[in-house]
């Protein structure tokens, strides 16, 4: 047996989450199944390399889908899932703490868990990454 490496195991959740995308308003139910595979594929690469962000983020953001879904269905589960996101996010962000779209992501699972207090502090945060961003890019801009 192959043994898919983290990088082609998110290529092929990329790959699933767009056939996902294009067909979600026309079969929900059928998006929803290509957005968990996606996550399967996402959970393999983090479990693969526990280290890498872009793998630990990915299956952040399938859980992200997974919540929605719930959320959309008006399940009493989507409320602990959007919480399973935000952890899953932080696991990510402390992979790589100056990524601001992390942080965003965390504030916006925990807005939706209805944890205002969380979610005031993430986009804190996110805001501080951001403006940090700016201000190195014109830095950037005014040594050249």
């Amino acid at each position: 047996m192959v043994c898919d490496s983290p990088s082609t195991l998110l290529q092929s959740g990329n790959a699933l989450v767009a056939q996902a995308q294009a067909v979600a308003t026309q079969d929900f139910a059928a998006a929803r199944t290509l957005w968990r595979q996606a996550g399967m594929l996402f959970q393999r690469a983090h479990d693969a390399d526990p280290t890498q962000h872009a793998a630990a983020f990915r299956l952040g953001q399938a859980w992200v889908a997974e919540a929605h879904a719930l959320q959309k269905e008006g399940s009493e589960d989507a409320t602990a899932m959007w919480r399973q996101a935000a952890l899953q996010c932080e696991v990510a962000f402390a992979l790589d703490p100056h990524h601001a779209v992390t942080a965003m992501h965390i504030a916006s699972c925990y807005a939706w868990a209805q944890d205002a207090e969380a979610k005031q502090a993430w986009a804190q945060i996110a805001q501080h990454l951001q403006e940090e961003h700016a201000a190195h890019m014109a830095a950037d801009q005014s040594a050249r």
